[in-house]
């Protein structure tokens, strides 16, 4: 366990660390750092050669290897030992984005749709909000109690694509999903249900509905039943099922790819 005054002075190093990070320019091939800032944290970490912890010591000797030509790739290296020592929870929405999100060019959205049922986690559901805004898909349906946009942790991960792609909160999944189907969409649910069709086989292009459901129950069988058709992503692993998140962005993809060609 860390002294306190070992603590302190990481604590002050990780967050030099960060500043640093921040401080460079958007342009990964053109970014400079901070001098003043650099100077300080070297000063910093070199102090941390009077701890009596030897693998506070042994991070000392990371000072000699900060530079302000050094890559930034050179630089988070060293920052990781910093970050596992004080047992640092590094979140996705904590890497730094090198490019201009604002670039990119809008096209018409993809006749594609996700409906979430029951789904617990706001991880879960700003992780496939950040899915469908990339796949520029034409709306998410929340149904059930499936954690919405407004819930601040959801943030975390959808990284502001929340404000930006359609959703729509819904109580009853089926009523939903034949709502859809009289519209003209193609219900697929996906789930390790028995006999289900391959994700890779061809899909019938039309509009196209891709259900996912509780992480850790699945699909209601009514609501299996409700679906056109039911397809299972082929693992080999011993593990049968993805996370909710990674199973709907492979079967997202995927739908993407077939619909390209």
């Amino acid at each position: 366990m860390l002294e306190s005054q070992d603590k302190k002075n990481l604590e002050e190093i990780f967050f030099l660390f960060k500043e640093l990070e921040k401080s460079v320019a958007s342009n990964a091939a053109d970014f400079l750092f901070s001098e003043a800032l650099l100077l300080e944290l070297r000063q910093k970490i070199s102090s941390l050669k009077s701890s009596s912890d030897i693998q506070v010591q042994k991070l000392a000797d990371i000072e000699k290897h900060l530079h302000s030509k050094m890559t930034l790739k050179h630089f988070v290296a060293f920052l990781i030992p910093v970050e596992r020592i004080l047992n640092k929870n590094v979140q996705d929405d904590d890497f730094l984005v090198l490019t201009d999100d604002t670039q990119t060019i809008a096209t018409d959205p993809l006749p594609l749709v996700f409906i979430l049922d029951n789904i617990r986690s706001a991880f879960n559901v700003g992780s496939i909000l950040r899915t469908a805004e990339c796949l520029n898909i034409e709306k998410v349906y929340l149904c059930g109690y499936t954690t919405n946009p407004e819930q601040p942790k959801l943030a975390k991960t959808a990284m502001g694509t929340q404000d930006s792609i359609a959703w729509e909160s819904r109580e009853h999944i089926v009523d939903l999903i034949n709502e859809l189907k009289f519209k003209g969409y193609q219900v697929i649910g996906l789930e390790t249900a028995e006999k289900p069709v391959d994700l890779y086989e061809r899909f019938t292009f039309a509009p196209t509905a891709l259900v996912v459901g509780n992480e850790r129950f699945g699909l209601d069988a009514d609501v299996l039943k409700s679906c056109d058709e039911i397809r299972k992503i082929p693992l080999r692993g011993r593990k049968n099922s993805l996370n909710v998140g990674i199973s709907l962005a492979v079967a997202a993809f995927e739908w993407n790819r077939q619909y390209g060609k």
